[in-house]
């Protein structure tokens, strides 16, 4: 039996300090290029206490192509930091 994979789907989990999960989405890779998400807006990361936001992009054919961590500052509900790793092992910090 085969393992199906996400193909060309983004996984985005968000979670509070405590680490609770507070945000978690599935979604085309078109979309998550092209669309608005809850950390765009500064009053909802403040709302749902959303400090770290763990993503896992996967190519056409299921491979992990990226995996990013943003950070944010709950007093002001912006992004501070943050990293990217890509599919080739390079490491790129926000």
């Amino acid at each position: 039996m085969t393992t199906p994979r996400l193909k060309s789907t983004a996984v985005l989990i968000g979670y509070d300090p405590e680490g609770n999960s507070v945000y978690n989405e599935i979604l085309d890779l078109s979309d998550y290029y092209d669309g608005e998400h809850v950390w765009d807006r500064s009053v909802t990361v403040k709302r749902l206490r959303l400090q770290k936001v763990r993503g896992f992009l996967f190519d056409s054919v299921g491979m992990l192509d990226q995996e990013f961590e943003s950070i944010f500052d709950l007093s002001s509900g912006i992004s501070k930091n943050g990293s990217r790793r890509f599919a080739d092992g390079t490491v790129q910090t926000l």
